[in-house]
């Protein structure tokens, strides 16, 4: 009996403290986020979930809006003076969270610093150096005509620094942001949550809500009922099995769109101990024998659609003259027949957990109908990520957006050789044609031949399969409906001083 009572009592409080989490203070908004950033020094990682946090404390030179047009930030207007100057007027009157003031030292250091830092430098490289005309105007030098520049200097990496505090932070750098963003770094506590909270100097204007909380909840359906009981106000990346839950939901809010975001399957060709990886023939088998839209059904409840190229619709320079893979296991076992590759081959998979097990999975069980057994390694996001970026892995699932929304910054970065690694060719794929081809279509600023360029470029990775191409995703945000304003950002990583309750 007394068991019963203290169990009614337990649920009873439970009950209690979700009402009162549902009545929480509204100068705080609680997000739920599925991934802890890797780091909070916007040059360290180039990953989603350390973006979310950044694009709140930094600024960059420039953004894009909702549509995805370029607007001004730290930079009011900018000029091209020739195809290779891109002159910039810079916003006075802004200081740093530590109280410094904003000029162009801060710009020509951060540019500095992004070319030396070798998980964002490919974003950066086509920079070649800032020249300071005064304080609030510098010319960013490229060492060629480079059509998405723009696009670059809006990209969540190309977060500006400031000098004096980088210097004192010295490698505590990545606990130690400054920046000159609505918010700014309260409190990290690892493996809980990130407290930010507002900027009072803050030059776009003082946020509506005081406080942001992002609380790791790794787990999906976790971050739903957290939505549900009001125990947060936001939850990012809603699981496909709780979609219909939020919107069926009176009191929930499911903001969901399609991004230039690509999920893809890639093999280690270069850098790993599989040399099976290199036969064009074992690549195209496995391609052949992956089930996509079971994938796309059984993972995703149907939000995707099958991907034919490496580049979503949206993005400047897709090539729609591709179909998807059609699933054919007797051709995928002929194939591997053809290479030599006997019954019973083992391959390793890397992956995370969440959707992308689940992803795994299923591939797991196509290989095994073609003759290839498959194990399944599941790592923390860093370890994924800095186990990939070195060459450890042999098979790994991972996904990529392309920020920019310019196809330079959709492939060049998955298949350029000097993209190896943490830059973003985990595949370890290099074809001299293929990089020759990236680097013309960079500096090409007529977009008829530039379009042609992506063209050949897309056909050749169809062909070639480097990695496959599985699907797009729609990305999506459970809200309350207490909170409003919220922007979705192309990008999926969210800029939070608007929102309001």
């Amino acid at each position: 009996m007394f068991r019963k009572t203290l169990s009614l009592w337990v649920v009873f409080m439970f009950i209690l403290s979700c009402g009162q989490a549902a009545e929480a203070p509204t100068d705080t908004l609680k997000i739920g986020i599925g991934v802890e950033p890797v780091t909070l020094f916007p040059y360290g990682s180039n990953d989603v979930a350390s973006s979310r946090a950044n694009v709140n404390i930094f600024d960059r030179l420039l953004e894009k809006d909702e549509e995805g047009n370029i607007i001004p930030s730290l930079a009011t207007s900018w000029e091209q003076v020739s195809p290779t100057v891109l002159k910039l007027s810079l916003r006075s009157n802004v200081v740093f969270h530590n109280g410094e003031p904003f000029t162009a030292e801060d710009v020509k250091y951060s540019v500095e610093r992004m070319l030396n830092s070798p998980e964002i430098e490919h974003i950066a490289s086509p920079m070649d150096r800032v020249e300071i005309i005064d304080p609030y105007t510098v010319n960013i030098i490229l060492k060629a005509p480079f059509a998405p520049i723009l696009s670059h200097l809006a990209h969540s990496a190309m977060s500006i620094l400031n000098e004096k505090a980088a210097v004192e932070a010295g490698d505590n750098i990545d606990q130690m942001p400054v920046g000159t963003g609505p918010y700014k770094l309260k409190a990290w506590n690892r493996g809980q949550n990130i407290l930010l909270e507002t900027f009072p100097e803050y030059w776009g204007g003082t946020p509506s809500i005081a406080n942001i909380e992002m609380r790791v909840i790794p787990e999906a359906t976790a971050r739903t009922i957290a939505l549900e009981t009001g125990d947060i106000d936001v939850a990012y990346d809603v699981g496909e099995v709780d979609r219909e839950r939020v919107i069926d939901s009176p009191d929930l809010q499911l903001i969901e769109k399609p991004i230039a975001r690509i999920e893809y399957l890639g093999f280690n060709i270069e850098k790993g101990k599989n040399p099976m990886w290199k036969d064009v023939r074992v690549r195209e088998a496995i391609a052949s024998a992956i089930d996509v839209q079971g994938i796309i059904d059984s993972v995703l409840f149907g939000a995707g659609t099958p991907a034919d190229s490496v580049i979503f619709k949206t993005v400047i320079g897709h090539y729609d003259g591709l179909t998807p893979r059609v699933r054919d296991i007797e051709k995928a076992k002929k194939l591997l027949a053809e290479a030599g590759i006997p019954k019973g081959t083992k391959v390793s998979m890397w992956t995370t957990e969440g959707y992308r097990q689940k992803m795994m999975e299923i591939v797991q069980e196509n290989l095994r109908e073609v003759g290839i057994d498959s194990t399944i390694e599941v790592y923390e996001w860093g370890r994924f990520l800095d186990g990939t970026g070195k060459g450890e892995h042999d098979m790994f699932i991972l996904g990529w957006t392309t920020v920019t929304g310019d196809a330079d910054y959709g492939i060049y970065n998955l298949i350029h050789t000097d993209a190896f690694g943490g830059a973003g060719n985990r595949s370890f794929y290099s074809n001299p044609e293929m990089d020759r081809l990236l680097e013309e279509a960079r500096v090409e600023i007529d977009p008829v031949k530039r379009d042609n360029m992506y063209k050949t470029i897309q056909e050749t990775l169809y062909a070639d399969i480097p990695f496959i191409p599985i699907y797009y995703k729609l990305s999506n945000v459970g809200a309350s409906k207490r909170v409003k304003e919220f922007k979705f950002d192309l990008a999926d990583a969210h800029k939070l001083q608007y929102v309001s309750f």
